[in-house]
């Protein structure tokens, strides 16, 4: 079982990865042809900030979960180091709870948001909301696997590596 979850946890990171990345590289494209037109030809084109603030979602929410899969986001663990044995325990694994139920909200909540969007549309290309808004819930259920992954070790006692302590000296 664990090398097929291995798998299918590369195959969700690549994923991840792949849509974080090529969103960002098209919002920096679209936004630096807008620029350059507007420069050299005193011409704007319309749809490049709807097409930058749909990439600027994808890649963020996407970004976020490839991030937190590395345990790479900011956290204040400075009094959780400080903790010692059970109590340490019990932090951690209500600190992971708390994450993982936050994430079943986004998932609830962030398809709410997005079928409500179906009827709103962006100015200049008259696409819906919702493929601006579905990244909230498509990247929580990321966000889900990951954080669920994290609750089980921490409850199992096993000790977590993230990204920054391995910077650590």
């Amino acid at each position: 079982m664990t090398k097929k979850w291995d798998k299918i946890e590369e195959a969700l990171d690549r994923g991840a990865a792949g849509i974080a990345s090529g969103a960002f590289i098209i919002m920096i494209a679209v936004i630096t042809l807008n620029v350059l037109s507007r420069y050299l030809f005193r011409k704007s084109f319309n749809w490049a900030e709807e097409i930058a603030y749909l990439c600027f979602n994808w890649s963020v929410f996407f970004g976020v979960a490839e991030v937190y899969r590395y345990q790479g986001l900011t956290a204040i663990d400075l009094v959780v180091d400080k903790l010692k044995g059970r109590v340490r325990h019990i932090v951690l694994v209500l600190g992971y709870l708390l994450v993982t139920l936050t994430n079943l909200g986004l998932i609830v909540w962030g398809i709410q948001f997005s079928i409500v969007a179906w009827d709103r549309k962006s100015p200049s290309l008259h696409i819906p909301y919702t493929f601006y808004d579905l990244s909230i819930p498509l990247a929580a259920v990321l966000l889900l696997v990951y954080s669920t992954k994290f609750l089980i070790r921490a409850f199992r006692g096993e000790e977590l590596k993230s990204a920054a302590l391995e910077d650590r000296v």
